[in-house]
């Protein structure tokens, strides 16, 4: 089973992913716990455009993003799968529909660029308003492009058209989000 975790930045994607692979894990599932960007060379490259010490335009970070996906597709996601494994992936082509389209981009085409993707047989919209996620990400480390209210509301606007997604309120504590996770999970395994 192939299950991705999406949002907005702040929304509590790594924790609920983590809590997930190790709740599978716990209960004797082979579990690979990924994330988009991956940590190739494509994928530090977007990183380094998030961190603003390299700059991109919208269209190439989507064709970043999208090179990167290809390529976690082929060496980490599809050989898991093969292997019998559940794979918990941290964002996936929602992101760069929701994020890109917020900077302009052609919904249309950035759907077209990701005809290759795999669908998941799950994927959970952590649905988290702005405001909160905000509050949040002043308490982390990271200082990201994209981390900000003003953009964080447009990228949320996108995340709520997607009709693929099963959204979980991820405006309390940890615990109570993880707990209707592993509800929505329970039913799938």
């Amino acid at each position: 089973m192939f299950i991705v975790i999406e949002g907005i930045d702040g929304c509590g994607k790594s924790t609920q992913a983590r809590l997930l692979f190790e709740w599978l894990m716990e209960n004797g599932h082979d579990v690979l716990l990924t994330a988009e960007p991956t940590r190739n060379r494509i994928g530090i490259f977007i990183r380094e455009i998030l961190s603003g010490s390299e700059k991109a335009d919208p269209k190439t970070l989507a064709l970043l993003f999208t090179a990167d996906r290809y390529e976690h597709l082929e060496n980490e996601v599809s050989p898991a799968l093969s292997d019998g494994k559940i794979v918990i992936s941290e964002r996936y082509f929602h992101s760069t529909i929701a994020y890109q389209s917020a900077q302009g981009v052609s919904r249309e085409w950035l759907n077209d660029l990701n005809y290759f993707v795999l669908k998941p047989g799950l994927t959970i919209l952590l649905d988290v308003k702005p405001e909160i996620a905000i509050k949040r990400i002043k308490r982390t480390e990271t200082n990201e492009i994209f981390e900000n209210r003003d953009f964080l509301e447009k990228v949320h606007k996108e995340y709520l058209r997607f009709d693929d997604v099963k959204r979980v309120d991820a405006n309390p504590r940890p615990e109570i989000v993880f707990d209707e996770i592993k509800e929505i999970v329970s039913e799938l395994i």
